[in-house]
């Protein structure tokens, strides 16, 4: 595996770890990361490691990029460091503010896999949120964002990220939502447009999020490998937690 490889794997752990990071609803609809609720207290977070898919899960030509966990959670926390500092319109469908400074990834199952450009993330954790908190988060006026970066290495780029919610395979989930987002991002004059397909799912108490996404710019994401490992996701934790 090359450096390279290597780095992209974090950067995708990384972000997933940061999408699923956690959030509930304040008074005004807006989605922010919260404190554990009873319902997710409850719950046996130090078993979401385990709950992940393996290797034979993948689609055909997929890899498991093996990550070291500290290189993810570096990743993660230099991600939520420029997402709390950044500057997102409209205002109100993000508290950035109340974002956490920290994500144990100790208690989040990871496993990326590459097939070329084409990357597959899958994260199963324990979070104080529920599937409407995720939808209200890329619905109605916070289908379209826009989004300034203003701290880290990152700082001065521009963003528009378009979001709209699609088919979902069907799977044995309490409840699921799946959500394809455009983005468009301007930094030091270039310009780089990108898709993302993402799954989020409640199942007994643990939410599964699997991403698919494109590392080629401009290019789309493997619909196929996402819906398989998406149902596969979400029967694995149904099946060891039920």
């Amino acid at each position: 595996m090359t450096i390279k490889r290597i780095a992209g794997a974090a950067v995708a752990a990384g972000a997933a770890a940061t999408l699923i990071a956690g959030c509930s609803s304040t008074d005004d609809g807006a989605p922010v990361p919260g404190t554990q609720t009873t319902t997710a207290s409850a719950v046996d977070a130090t078993k979401a490691p385990t709950l992940i898919i393996g290797k034979a899960d993948l689609p055909a030509g997929y890899q498991v990029m093996d990550v070291p966990k500290d290189q993810i959670q570096k990743v993660s926390e230099s991600i939520l460091s420029s997402t709390k500092s950044a500057k997102v319109t409209p205002s109100n469908c993000m508290q950035l503010s109340a974002f956490p400074d920290k994500i144990d990834v100790g208690k989040t199952g990871f496993i990326v896999a590459m097939k070329s450009t084409s990357v597959l993330a899958e994260t199963v954790s324990v979070v104080d949120s529920s599937i409407d908190d995720y939808r209200k988060a890329v619905t109605g006026d916070c289908a379209n964002l826009n989004i300034e970066i203003t701290e880290g290495q990152a700082a001065g780029a521009k963003g528009v990220v378009v979001s709209k919610i699609v088919d979902a395979p069907k799977t044995s989930a309490d409840e699921a939502i799946v959500v394809q987002q455009n983005s468009t991002i301007t930094f030091q004059g270039t310009k780089t447009k990108t898709s993302m397909i993402i799954g989020y799912a409640m199942v007994n108490g643990y939410l599964v999020s699997v991403q698919a996404s494109e590392a080629a710019p401009g290019a789309t994401p493997d619909l196929a490998a996402f819906n398989k490992v998406f149902a596969k996701s979400v029967d694995k934790v149904a099946q060891k937690t039920a």
